[in-house]
């Protein structure tokens, strides 16, 4: 049944912009106090807002993590709680075109969490983007590095097909680095689960993927597009995860990259077909005006 609910916009309450501004910046009006100004009035009225290496020009990654984490505590000040992590740049061509040699991460929140047949509008986004992905729901917590995938395997207790609709809110959408992505959360914003799946039903390297929109099939892949393989790019973004200070608490989702290309995201009724895992079914509303 299709859900109504998930059209609401991921939109910040207006008092945000202040608390962001008094937050732990250093300086009133230093660049990085103004980033999440800007960015939280953004995200409250669903426009577009400059890269953090705009305002920023000599932002570090460790410090557009730190942004990161303001956002997130902010978020969670007003409500809003973390259900888990996804990983960024998953594969050897999105590391090379952003010179970087190691991917991200960034937080998922309740508010974004929708079940399989969800209604969204896309007034609700700026640059909507959609890919597919497989989620690990953990059954024990990991709060230090882990030791391997044997470990990771222990502490896993279902995988789920997911596709992430993340927003690409960039004010120039062609031209953003690692560090922006970091400081924006990884474009975090909605993803719609299938069903869970104990971990060993299927091959996950070998699981065939294919989006229909409207009954067309717009792309399709296997599950070894995430950096090479399933558990091993989990284990890399659930190790990144720690060392940024995060920790994954037991019923928490881990999403790895992308299987397939990401694709354009028109109006229309989608259908993610994930083989022995079954589908993932969802509609885009058309935006009026827009």
């Amino acid at each position: 049944m299709i859900q109504a609910a998930s059209a609401r916009p991921l939109r910040l309450p207006a008092a945000l912009g202040l608390a962001l501004l008094v937050a732990g910046c250093a300086g009133a009006r230093s660049p990085q106090t103004q980033y999440l100004a800007g960015f939280a009035e953004a995200e409250r009225t669903v426009r577009t807002f400059p890269a953090a290496s705009e305002v920023a020009p000599d932002l570090t990654l460790d410090a557009a993590y730190r942004l990161q984490a303001q956002v997130v505590r902010t978020r969670l000040a007003h409500g809003d709680r973390v259900v888990g992590y996804k990983g960024g740049l998953m594969s050897a061509k999105s590391l090379a075109d952003k010179g970087v040699t190691e991917p991200l991460t960034g937080v998922l929140f309740a508010s974004g969490d929708l079940a399989d047949g969800a209604r969204i509008s896309l007034c609700a986004y700026r640059r909507p983007a959609l890919e597919m992905k497989l989620g690990y729901v953990f059954a024990r917590p990991v709060a230090a590095r882990s030791s391997g995938v044997a470990d990771l395997k222990a502490r896993v207790r279902d995988v789920v097909p997911v596709v992430e609709l993340p927003d690409i809110a960039y004010r120039n959408g062609d031209a953003y680095s690692a560090v922006d992505m970091a400081a924006a959360n990884v474009s975090s914003a909605r993803f719609v689960r299938g069903a869970r799946h104990e971990p060993s039903a299927a091959e996950l390297d070998a699981l065939p993927v294919t989006l229909f929109r409207d009954g067309v099939q717009v792309t399709r892949g296997l599950g070894r597009d995430s950096l090479g393989g399933q558990w091993d790019s989990l284990l890399t973004v659930v190790n990144l995860v720690v060392a940024h200070g995060g920790h994954i608490a037991p019923g928490q989702i881990v999403i790895t990259g992308k299987i397939g290309d990401k694709v354009a995201v028109p109006a229309g009724s989608y259908r993610a077909d994930y083989g022995p895992f079954g589908s993932v079914r969802f509609q885009l509303d058309a935006c009026p005006g827009r």
